[in-house]
Order: structure tokens, then C-alpha cells, then sequence
């Protein structure tokens, strides 16, 4: 049964962990000729970050200069991250239709606009982006940060229009995705020192994140496979499977610093390093992305014993 167990948990998690969810996104349309689609983690960071606004007039400022580069017949895709200059590229050359009349009408071809930045991604969609760089894209970004609600405890898609500088909500239009925001698959490696002895480990585990307010909050299920040498150089494998819960304890964007509690029990026994019945009480502290510091306490031997252990880890 244990060996069942671990079989289904090593099939299982990968094939949920690969199903990944986006933040919010907050959508614009400016004069009924541009879309403008700023992706970011949590839209009330939007309130008060002044780098998406500017890279938006940055790119503006810097589009007249590839007029000579863009195609009125062809689809163009233009590429832009802050402190860099502007790439184009060839675009989607799918036409797009539209109904008018009950008839689908061509509208052409599309233009797009990617400006990456740190916790922001900003999709410009356009007919011709030769003739946007005089519209007030970012001047409409600023006026929609200072309208924006207050944050729910799940990810939305917020519309609203800007014509002739005048912002309306499009509140028919939001959408409010479910509770669940992501599933992550977290696969790593580390060492840790247990009763005197360096053991060396793989893990594999998912976590359901949860953001509310800025803040995420992850249960987690994950499984240990320790490797350790007896005094015949004869290697056994030890299995601990794991249930926790994790939350970022510092919310600036910038910053990855994650905290976890969890309990784990001994599910595959081999050798003398731990006793019958071995449980394992932790926690997992992430002070930089992918890297963990975890103390742990052991308590082993039907509860008859118990002892500290430490494990550095780092995820892929």
C-alpha cells in the first residue's frame, strides 16, 4: 500500500503541476483603435508602480523612430523592454474578422506591441502601429490606475475604455477567475544533516496557490526520497511524504521571501537511520528564489524518540 501510494503521487503531480495560471490583467481600449493588455501578478500593485506608465510613454516616444521598419500591408509584432530599443519582428498574418450586419467583416491584419517588464508584461493590438505613437496611451494608464477597486482574494480581468481622454469601467465586461490562481510542480534537490550524518535527497511536489490582498498562500503535498550509506557502502532510500502549507511573508514585488510549516511521515523504510513509525515536523524558509533553509525535528521510534535536523534545498 505505501509503495502504491508513492506510485501515484510520482504519476499524479506532474501532470497537474504543468497547468499554470496567470495574475490579473487589466484591459484598455483607447478611441475604439488600440487594446491595450497590462498583465501583472496582482493589479493593485498597479495603484502605485510608476514603471509600467513609464515604459508605456517610453515606447511611444521611441515608436516614430521605426516607422521606416513597419509595414502597412504586412502584420507587424515590435518587442520593447525598458532601457533597451525597440525590435520589430514579422507579426501573426492571421486576418481577422469581425461581424458587422450579421456579415463577417475583414478587418485586416493586426499589429502587436510586447514591453516586458520585471512583474509586468504590457500587449499592445492595433491595426497599424505607425500611426498610434501620438494617442495618450500612457496618460490613459495613469488616469485608470487612480479608479482601480479594491483587491478581491482571486485574480480578475478588468476593462475599461478611454476615449478622447475620458475613462469609463467597462463593468459588464470583468471577469472574475476562480479561487484558484496556480498550480506549481516543484521538483529540487538538497542536503541536510540528521543525527550526525550528511544525507543527500530528491523532491517532487505541488502546491495550489491563493492570492489575497498581494499576499499568496499555497497548501502543498511533496515527497522526499533521502539517500544515505550504511558502514558496507550498501545505500538505502528513505521516503517521506509530506503535506504543508506556505505563504509569502514579504510583499513587495521585487521580492521572493516564502515561509512553509509542514509534517511528513516515513511512507518507505530502509536501513537503521530512523525507527518504526518516523515522523517529521518542519519548516521551509525561501530567502532567495529557488534556494530553501529548512530546520526540522524528527520523532522516530513509536514516539519513544526525537532529534533536530537542518536541510538546504534548491528548486528547479
Amino acid at each position: 500500500m505505501k509503495r502504491l501510494c508513492l506510485i501515484l503521487a510520482i504519476i499524479i503531480f506532474p501532470t497537474l503541476g504543468f497547468s499554470q495560471f496567470v495574475g490579473d490583467s487589466v484591459i484598455i481600449y483607447v478611441d475604439n483603435r488600440v487594446e491595450i493588455n497590462v498583465a501583472i501578478a496582482d493589479y493593485s500593485i498597479l495603484k502605485t508602480a510608476e514603471k509600467p506608465v513609464k515604459a508605456l510613454k517610453e515606447f511611444s516616444e521611441m515608436l516614430p523612430d521605426m516607422q521606416d521598419q513597419l509595414l502597412p500591408d504586412k502584420p507587424d509584432l515590435v518587442k520593447y523592454s525598458p532601457g533597451s530599443s525597440l525590435t520589430v519582428e514579422p507579426g501573426d498574418p492571421k486576418v481577422i474578422y469581425l461581424l458587422k450586419n450579421g456579415e463577417p467583416n475583414n478587418t485586416g491584419f493586426r499589429d502587436r506591441a510586447i514591453i516586458s517588464g520585471e512583474d509586468f508584461t504590457i500587449t499592445i493590438t492595433t491595426t497599424d502601429l505607425s500611426k498610434i505613437a501620438d494617442m495618450p496611451l500612457s496618460g490613459c494608464l495613469e488616469k485608470i490606475k487612480g479608479v482601480l477597486p479594491a483587491k478581491r482574494s482571486w485574480s480578475m480581468n478588468l476593462y475599461y475604455e478611454c476615449v478622447d481622454g475620458e475613462i469609463k469601467e467597462l463593468k459588464e465586461r470583468h471577469k472574475v477567475n476562480p479561487p484558484l490562481d496556480f498550480l506549481e510542480l516543484n521538483l529540487g534537490a538538497g542536503a541536510g544533516l540528521i543525527r550526525s550524518t550528511w544525507i543527500s535527497d530528491i523532491s517532487l511536489g505541488v502546491g495550489i496557490g491563493f492570492n489575497k490582498k498581494g499576499v499568496y498562500r499555497y497548501p502543498y503535498v511533496s515527497s522526499n526520497m533521502m539517500f544515505n550509506f550504511d558502514s558496507e557502502k550498501k545505500m538505502h532510500i528513505n521516503t517521506f511524504l509530506n503535506v504543508g502549507f506556505g505563504w509569502n511573508i514579504n510583499t513587495q514585488a521585487k521580492r521572493n521571501e516564502l515561509l512553509g510549516l509542514e509534517v511528513g511521515y516515513l511512507i518507505s523504510r530502509q536501513g537503521d537511520l530512523f525507527g518504526e513509525n518516523t515522523f517529521k515536523l518542519g519548516a521551509n524558509w525561501s530567502p532567495l528564489k529557488s534556494v530553501y533553509v529548512s530546520p526540522q525535528l524528527y520523532i522516530t521510534d513509536n514516539f519513544k524518540t526525537a532529534y533536530p535536523a537542518i536541510r538546504i534545498g534548491f528548486g528547479f
